[in-house]
């Protein structure tokens, strides 16, 4: 009887190993030695810019992760997928992914518009998403349950910028204006623009949108100059803040510019010529050369231990927001410890609060009906001489 029941124990043990085996193993991109995460983003294309230094970013996290061991003995494995800031392709990529490469979550989203046409299938298949790339409202309005929002939106963005240049300048008296892209992005562009020229009781003259891709802005300049514009708010994705830039030292006219975060780029210094020193940028991150932020320092760190020269030129302010993105999943995968699970992943994020980014962010923190931790916004001016931005402003809180 004694060994009767050995056996049985024996059988039931053998039984829920199995079963806890299975339920591992089903789990998808996770196995008992690695994880694997997506990204979808333009490495191809005007933004490859901002694909690409996102990539490498998450490239330097995963080789140190893995050399730290992995986490919870798991090594860390990038899978990528190049939507060339095409929607109908991020949504392609994103289920290619999914479905071919088998990823357990997603790290890197793109555009705001690209990621719009994902959030459907994201939201269907409940892949754990961070996005740290562009910031939309309509991201996390409803909040979708597995897509956590790092960074304020362009809306908070453009109105903290605005404020503080404002205020600081003495610009109550300026003629305003808005150039930005008619999409989800532009339009909450256009949020902050209006947001600002609302709350401090300021004289717009112009608000003018452009189709994604235009090459040529002298009619919109031209409008704005007959407007008598002397403040212009940039919504351009990248190169356009350049040419607009230029069409305005063409027309001569003695403006203040501010632009959103993808202006924080030298590469868009340099397109401008002259015209790219002096102009202010609204971002959440420090400009890549603050190395007396303890994070940036050991950021750029890791970044010369594991790139090449060249690819180490190639790093930008989306590397930073792409790193921040890694940490914070980092943290919820490991805080779920061996038996990890999407579900899990979800709630440890749910559930983040105040995790610290030693400087390059603000902390962050969600909960059950928050899924965006907007960073304070900080002010930068160009300086293209030094082909470096210097930062102008101390944190500013953003609001809803």
């Amino acid at each position: 009887m004694h060994h009767i029941l050995a056996l049985r124990h024996l059988v039931a043990t053998l039984a829920a190993s199995a079963f806890a085996f299975t339920a591992t193993a089903a789990e998808p991109g996770v196995t008992d030695t690695k994880i694997i995460l997506g990204s979808v983003t333009p490495v191809s294309g005007p933004p490859s810019l901002l694909g690409k230094a996102h990539l490498l970013a998450l490239k330097v996290w995963e080789q140190d992760i893995n050399a730290r061991g992995g986490i919870n003995g798991r090594k860390v494995e990038i899978r990528q997928d190049d939507d060339g800031y095409v929607p109908q392709r991020a949504l392609q990529g994103v289920k290619r992914l999914n479905e071919v490469e088998n990823i357990f979550a997603l790290l890197g989203t793109s555009g705001a518009a690209m990621l719009q046409a994902m959030l459907p299938y994201i939201e269907e298949q409940k892949i754990p998403t961070i996005n740290g790339m562009a910031v939309s409202a309509s991201h996390f309005t409803p909040p979708r349950k597995t897509v956590f929002i790092l960074g304020p939106t362009y809306c908070q963005e453009l109105a903290a910028g605005m404020a503080h240049l404002v205020k600081s300048k003495n610009l109550q008296k300026e003629k305003f204006s808005l150039v930005y892209q008619d999409d989800e992005f532009g339009t909450d562009v256009r949020c902050g623009y209006q947001k600002a020229v609302k709350a401090l009781g300021l004289a717009s003259v112009a608000e003018i949108s452009f189709k994604r891709g235009t090459k040529d802005f002298s009619a919109e300049m031209l409008s704005l100059k007959q407007a008598g514009a002397t403040f212009i708010a940039s919504g351009g994705v990248v190169a356009e803040h350049s040419m607009l830039l230029k069409e305005a030292a063409k027309n001569q006219m003695p403006i203040t510019f501010l632009a959103i975060h993808s202006a924080h780029l030298t590469p868009v210094q340099a397109l401008a010529g002259p015209a790219g020193d002096g102009y202010y940028v609204a971002d959440y991150v420090p400009p890549l050369t603050e190395l007396a932020v303890p994070g940036m320092a050991k950021f750029i760190a890791l970044t010369q231990k594991y790139l090449s020269a060249d690819e180490q030129k190639l790093l930008n302010r989306y590397s930073i927001t792409a790193y921040v993105g890694a940490l914070l999943m980092e943290d919820a995968i490991r805080r779920c410890g061996k038996a990890l699970t999407r579900s899990c992943v979800v709630e440890k994020l749910e559930t983040t609060q105040n995790l610290g980014t030693d400087g390059l962010t603000s902390p962050i923190s969600f909960s059950a009906t928050q899924r965006q931790s907007p960073s304070s916004v900080l002010v930068l001016r160009s300086d293209a001489k030094g082909g470096k931005f210097d930062r102008v402003s101390d944190p500013i809180p953003v609001s809803d």
